[in-house]
């Protein structure tokens, strides 16, 4: 060691957290919010908008996207949920 701190980990803008399912975009209260999803390849990532908290689903993955306000707390909840799979009959 040098005795300086290390340098900061530097990602490309479009590189989203390991295990995030979306890079939120805007958000504004009531709960509108503008988020990419995070499948498949950077540029073909959809941009998703939720209006008045109503869920919204990737096109893409199936993904089910919706926010709600929390005013007790002052937070925003985000649910995501995962794409039912297929039936196949026995």
């Amino acid at each position: 060691m040098n005795g300086k701190p290390p340098i900061p980990f530097q990602a490309p803008a479009d590189t989203p957290l390991v295990g995030q399912p979306f890079t939120l975009l805007t958000v504004g209260v009531p709960m509108n919010l503008t988020l990419t999803c995070n499948c498949g390849a950077p540029e073909a990532r959809p941009t998703l908008t939720i209006v008045l908290s109503a869920p919204v689903t990737c096109p893409q993955c199936g993904r089910t996207y919706s926010a709600f306000f929390n005013p007790q707390n002052g937070q925003i909840q985000m649910n995501v949920g995962l794409p039912q799979a297929e039936q196949v009959p026995s």
